[in-house]
């Protein structure tokens, strides 16, 4: 993707984007999501450190940005996933919502409805 310094900004100041980060006890960064508005869609990125993965917070974040997608009335949330990733579909089986998936060279998208996740994150009744 080249030099990040010359898109950061661009990145960051999306209008309407969201971006969260974790970091450690040491103030180091471990994990970071973005929601990227894309018309009535918006587009979901997770990074997770190699050493924190299966810690949760992929989970944790993806939880919120579906969240933050459900107040901006996106209809759709979607992600790009690499071939041969294991971690992002074991992520999808904890987030307890249908998704649809598309293959294309490599890469498959990962979509899901809003009215699904808000099904999901709504508190449930005891």
């Amino acid at each position: 993707m080249g030099d990040p310094r010359l898109y950061l900004h661009t990145l960051l100041g999306r209008p309407g984007s969201v971006h969260l980060a974790v970091r450690d006890t040491s103030s180091r960064f471990i994990a970071m999501a973005h929601l990227m508005p894309d018309g009535d869609h918006a587009e979901a990125a997770l990074l997770v450190e190699d050493a924190w993965q299966n810690s949760g917070f992929g989970t944790q974040l993806l939880h919120r940005l579906g969240r933050d997608a459900i107040r901006a009335d996106q209809r759709e949330l979607y992600g790009l996933v690499l071939s041969g990733d294991p971690r992002i579909p074991a992520i999808l089986r904890h987030a307890a919502v249908p998704v649809r998936c598309v293959q294309e060279l490599g890469v498959t998208t990962v979509w899901a409805r809003t009215r699904d996740i808000a099904t999901a994150v709504r508190p449930r009744k005891p």
